[in-house]
C-alpha cells in the first residue's frame, strides 16, 4: 500500500520529489503541494496540484499522512519546520537509490538525498538536510539541521557543517574546518578555515564577504 505524502514547496527540490518517486525505496501517493505563493494555489504542476498554503497543513495532521519538504532555503526550510512542529506528521527520509551511504552514517528525518550523493563512514546527516546530485561527503563530518548542499559539493573528512548552511555548487572544504550556523559559501569556494556564524564566504580560498 502507498503511503500518502504531502510535499511542501511546489518549487525545484518538490518537482525532483514529484517527478522521481521511484527513486525511493518507499512507495508514495502524492496528493499534491502545499505553497505559499499565492500565483501557484490551484495550478497543476509537476503532475500534481498546489492544494493551498502551508497553513492547510491542520486539515491533514490528524491523518495517516507523511510530509515532505521540498524547499532548498535553509532559512525557508527552519521556519516551516518549526512552524509544524505542533502537528502530528511525519516526515520521511527520501534516499536516492544511486546515492552511496558507508555503514555507520547516520541520517535525520526529512533528509533529501539526490542520485549521485556519496557519504563515507562516521557522517550524521540531521533534520531536513538536503544534497543535490552528486555531492561527495567524507569520513567523520557532521551536517547539521537545515542545511542545503548544491550538485558537486566536496567536504574533506571531519568537515563541520552547523546549522541551516547553505553551501553553493562545486564548493570545497578543507579537513576540520568549521562552517558556522546561518552561513551562505558561494558556488567554487575553497573553505580552507573555519567560518563563524552568518557569514557569506566566496573565492579560492574562500573570504569573508560580509564582515
Amino acid at each position: 500500500m502507498k503511503t500518502p505524502l504531502l510535499i511542501i514547496g511546489a518549487g525545484n527540490v518538490g518537482g525532483f520529489l514529484a517527478y522521481n518517486l521511484e527513486e525511493f525505496d518507499q512507495e508514495f501517493e502524492v496528493l499534491g503541494f502545499l505553497d505559499d505563493d499565492l500565483s501557484k494555489i490551484g495550478k497543476i504542476l509537476y503532475g500534481y496540484k498546489v492544494l493551498g498554503p502551508v497553513a492547510n497543513i491542520k486539515d491533514y495532521a490528524n491523518k495517516e499522512v507523511t510530509v515532505a519538504i521540498g524547499i532548498a532555503s535553509p532559512k525557508v526550510k527552519k521556519q516551516i519546520a518549526n512552524s509544524l512542529a505542533d502537528y502530528n506528521l511525519k516526515f520521511p527520509s527520501f534516499i536516492s537509490k544511486h546515492a552511496w551511504l558507508s555503514k555507520h552514517v547516520s541520517v535525520g528525518k526529512g533528509v533529501i538525498l539526490y542520485p549521485g550523493v556519496a557519504i563515507n563512514y562516521e557522517t550524521a546527516l540531521g533534520d531536513f538536510v538536503i544534497m543535490n546530485m552528486n555531492c561527495a561527503i567524507g569520513h567523520n563530518c557532521t551536517i547539521g539541521n537545515y542545511s542545503s548542499l548544491a550538485p558537486g559539493v566536496n567536504l574533506a573528512g571531519f568537515t563541520f557543517i552547523e546549522e541551516a548552511v547553505d553551501i553553493g555548487i562545486g564548493a570545497s572544504t578543507r579537513q576540520n574546518v568549521r562552517i558556522g550556523n546561518n552561513s551562505i559559501v558561494g558556488g567554487q569556494a575553497m573553505i580552507v578555515k573555519s567560518i563563524l556564524p552568518d557569514s557569506i564566504v566566496i573565492g579560492v580560498p574562500g573570504k569573508v564577504a560580509n564582515g
